[in-house]
């Protein structure tokens, strides 16, 4: 069974698109283990890529043990530079015309310190684990495209 020579570039320019996206633009990986996934696939499939195109990487073998230091690298790039994600406290305010649009208030620890980072952001959630975010001003907030929530979240909501 041939593979089609296209499947390795689509998934590098895919998955490492959505890294630099989630790095440079309002978009966001909330989950951290999708955020691992896209990124071993990122890295996997170029290596793989320079591997063939340098006749390295030819067998099963090779792509294996590949994979397994890019895993690797990739967990200890997530050890060494990982933040905290962005916890919702609490939901301010809903759309009113599209419910997938909330304002929240969100903290975040701060990295071998005592204390936390606040923000109020607004979020659109474009699937369970994708959300694109903007800053919020609640103070000039139209008031009738927004309705108010205050709506606590617990801990376990969270996780």
């Amino acid at each position: 069974m041939k593979k089609s020579p296209l499947t390795l570039p689509v998934i590098f320019i895919i998955s490492s698109g959505l890294i630099l996206l989630n790095r440079y633009t309002q978009f966001h990986i909330n989950d951290y283990r999708v955020h691992f996934f896209f990124l071993f696939f990122a890295a996997s499939s170029l290596a793989i890529i320079i591997g063939q195109l340098l006749k390295k990487a030819q067998n099963s073998r090779s792509l294996i043990s590949i994979c397994i230091v890019i895993g690797i690298l990739c967990g200890l790039k997530a050890f060494f530079t990982w933040e905290e994600d962005w916890k919702t406290q609490s939901i301010l305010y809903q759309n009113i015309e599209n419910k997938s649009k909330t304002i929240n208030y969100q903290l975040r620890a701060d990295r071998f310190a005592f204390g936390s980072k606040k923000r109020i952001i607004g979020i659109y959630y474009l699937a369970p684990f994708m959300e694109w975010t903007t800053d919020m001003d609640t103070l000039n907030l139209d008031k009738t495209k927004w309705k108010k929530v205050s709506q606590q979240l617990s801990e376990m909501k969270l996780k």
